[in-house]
């Protein structure tokens, strides 16, 4: 085109504007892909009526896949155009490879006419052999392919039965298997690469699967489609290639080699409809293959994502169908398509979890892109995050600020890790409980029923993310059991597993469905399915700015482990609350309650009989516990009376009721006591192995006064000052 052009594009709403500013004499208005445009201005037929009805010196070409997507007053204007048959603008592989291998559009008669490449048989789906009767067809449809899908999943075998240029500019693309001339003359090569190939499939799939079933997550062959020009000539000259194109055609359920012929025959009975192609076909041959070869910019977070303007919870924090759900890009592949990860599980929407793994020196960034991406898409009502940095290198700084993330350890210390696999074990009981009360088999079915109106309160998936993971179990070997329950159980109940480090888990190699790996650039494994991983731009960025967009609409929920009691500042007396003296209890502090996610208060309990102990190292806080315990029952009973509180050794038995000793050791607690032991406080030991209560947990209880184990129940208890 010469002279000015305007282009008219599905986000341009100033044909008007231009054309009455004055457009030069000679100038074209081009509008690219008539349906795009109408789509984003429904003014535009009327716009472009009004001007080819009084401008003279402009010229209005409008691109479109077939003339009747045009109103018929503007048809003569109308320029047939292959990007347009394809729904498409522009060409970029990222937009453009997303097409499914079900019909492709070829060419228009008024209206698009498109060719169905698959067809049923009985339950299953399976290829369809095609013929085409004309040249361009044929090219119509190859190319057609190759713009709207990946070469992971299609691919072109091209035959010629002379040395013509039936694929020229096809034969550049990506896609292309192989190319073989002046087959006419000697069909061998062919012959034998078809059988091979197919056989090499066949062996692959073996008998699980069929390949038009299972294309996506776990895809190992693209689909072959074998397109063959000059067949006639080819088979005049040499009948038994009949027999190869017949035994490649058989299994095409299984191996996905589907035929294209250049003529009718028994082998491909199915019919490209004669039509007319896009006028400018043969210039996107050319054209295009390039294109599909150059290398695209990686795509930042957002914009992998379809969100240029930024995270908005009323688009993505939406319910999305069952099979888009907890289903997210990481990365693009060598191609620029999405790799996505899928935390469902293969029976339900065809997952890829629910556990997995991430294995590589430096995994900061994928975990980052893999967990803020199924952030951005699930509310926190839906998903809920625990994070575990083993080494406290800061793997998930930044992403502890989101709503979802119900506990971020980072440094986990023998105490700490006590506390958090009593708390998974609570988890796991709590998620059955509720689910055998709604009387639901999994957390899909809940989720379900509560979409639909039940009165059912929220229950999350629950994604525990451990980084450092074999060595957690080396160094804290009590989380292998509550791991493999979760592992095992893990599909029914929500429980998602994220194992991450330099190295695979051994000890729960079973369980991951999927894997991220580092081989000098990041793959992601399912099954037999192996693609490359490219991280997107601007995580960094992403990682500071996400989380807090979130928190500010959605408020952060309760921690899946409150603070550890001797993190907590001063305790006093009073902020323990009373009782009646009808319980036969006291308050004296808080107990830690790890299983349940909470803390409670802590009772000296008497009943209708029994003594208790204080039992600790000097300077464990025993005299600071009797004086608490003595002010406790002054305030509930009024007074001491009917109680012997001895701080310190006791000889004797008294004639109190109810008797209390403080001591640095068990064996100093008087025998009587301890045979009527009511409750007890085992705080800081000089010797883990004196411990009455648990020798594990004494040994990693924290030395600061006032910090010690409940006799009954062996958790953490915190006395109060009085």
């Amino acid at each position: 085109m010469t002279g000015e052009v305007h282009r008219v594009t599905p986000a341009d709403r100033e044909v008007l504007a231009w054309f009455e500013r004055g457009a030069e004499p000679g100038a074209t208005l081009l509008v690219e892909n008539w349906t795009l445009c109408a789509a984003g201005d429904p003014g535009l037929a009327e716009s472009l009526r009004w001007i080819t009805a009084t401008a003279r010196d402009v010229r209005v070409v409008i691109t479109a896949g077939a003339p009747n997507e045009v109103p018929e007053h503007l048809r003569p204007f109308v320029r047939t155009d292959f990007l347009a048959l394809h729904g498409l603008s522009a060409f970029t592989k990222a937009g453009a490879w997303q097409g499914d291998w079900t019909r492709t559009p070829v060419g228009h008669r008024g209206d698009p006419v498109a060719v169905d490449l698959t067809h049923h048989e009985g339950q299953y789906r399976t290829g369809s052999h095609l013929h085409a009767t004309t040249r361009e067809t044929l090219r119509s449809l190859v190319l057609g392919l190759m713009t709207t899908h990946s070469p992971k999943l299609f691919q072109a075998m091209l035959v010629d039965a002379h040395d013509t240029d039936a694929f020229a500019g096809l034969d550049k693309a990506p896609h292309v298997h192989s190319h073989f001339r002046s087959v006419a003359v000697n069909p061998d090569a062919v012959t034998t690469m078809l059988l091979a190939e197919s056989e090499r499939r066949l062996e692959l799939v073996g008998n699980t699967w069929t390949i038009f079933d299972h294309r996506g997550l776990d895809q190992v062959l693209p689909q072959l489609l074998v397109c063959v020009t000059g067949v006639r000539d080819i088979l005049a000259a040499h009948p038994d290639f009949a027999t190869t194109l017949a035994a490649v055609a058989e299994d095409v359920g299984k191996s996905g080699v589907q035929l294209l012929l250049d003529s009718p025959h028994d082998l491909a009975p199915n019919p490209v409809p004669e039509c007319a192609v896009p006028e400018n076909l043969d210039e996107m041959a050319r054209a295009l293959p390039r294109l599909m070869l150059e290398a695209e910019p990686v795509p930042d977070f957002l914009a992998l994502h379809g969100l240029p303007d930024g995270f908005d919870r009323h688009r993505t924090w939406r319910r999305r169908p069952p099979r888009r759900q907890f289903r997210v890009p990481v990365g693009t592949d060598e191609h620029g398509q999405p790799v996505e990860l899928d935390l469902k599980t293969a029976s339900l929407q065809d997952g890829m979890g629910p556990h997995g793994e991430v294995v590589g020196p430096d995994r900061t960034d994928l975990l980052r892109s893999l967990l803020l991406g199924q952030m951005l898409w699930h509310p926190p009502d839906d998903l809920q995050l625990v994070l575990v940095d083993l080494h406290g290198t800061g793997v998930f700084a930044g992403l502890d600020k989101a709503p979802h993330v119900h506990g971020h350890y980072r440094g986990l210390t023998p105490a700490t890790a006590d506390r958090l696999v009593q708390a998974l074990q609570g988890e796991h009981e709590r998620r059955t409980r509720v689910l055998v009360a709604a009387e639901h088999r999994t957390t899909w079915d809940y989720r379900a029923a509560r979409d639909n109106g039940a009165p059912l309160d929220p229950l999350p998936e629950l994604l525990i993310c451990l980084d450092g993971a074999p060595e957690l179990l080396r160094e804290h070997p009590e989380f292998l059991e509550v791991l493999q329950v979760f592992g095992q159980l893990g599909r029914s109940y929500g429980e998602h597993l994220l194992l991450s480090g330099t190295t695979p888990v051994a000890e729960l190699k079973s369980f991951p469905g999927h894997r991220f790996e580092f081989h000098g650039g990041w793959t992601r494994r399912i099954s037999r399915s192996v693609e490359q991983v490219v991280l997107p731009r601007g995580l960094d960025a992403v990682t500071r700015s996400l989380p807090h967009a979130m928190q500010k609409v959605e408020p952060l929920h309760d921690p899946l482990l409150p603070p550890p009691l001797h993190e907590w500042p001063r305790l006093s007396l009073d902020e323990l609350g009373t009782i009646s003296p009808e319980h036969g209890a006291v308050p004296i502090g808080l107990r830690d309650n790890p299983f349940e996610h909470r803390v409670e208060v802590f009772y000296a309990t008497f009943g209708q009989g029994g003594h208790g102990a204080i039992v600790g190292k000097p300077g464990s806080g025993r005299t600071t516990a009797m004086r608490t315990l003595t002010e406790s029952i002054t305030r509930t009973f009024g007074s001491t009376e009917g109680f012997r509180l001895q701080d310190g050794p006791l000889y004797g038995r008294p004639d109190e009721r109810h008797v209390v000793v403080t001591a640095s050791t068990w064996a100093e607690v008087p025998q009587f006591i301890r045979d009527d032991l009511a409750w007890g406080v085992e705080l800081k030991l000089a010797d883990p192995s004196w411990s009455a209560v648990d020798e594990r947990r004494q040994a990693i209880l924290p030395d600061r006064p006032g910090t010690g184990l409940c006799v009954q129940v062996a958790r953490q208890v915190r006395i109060a000052t009085s």
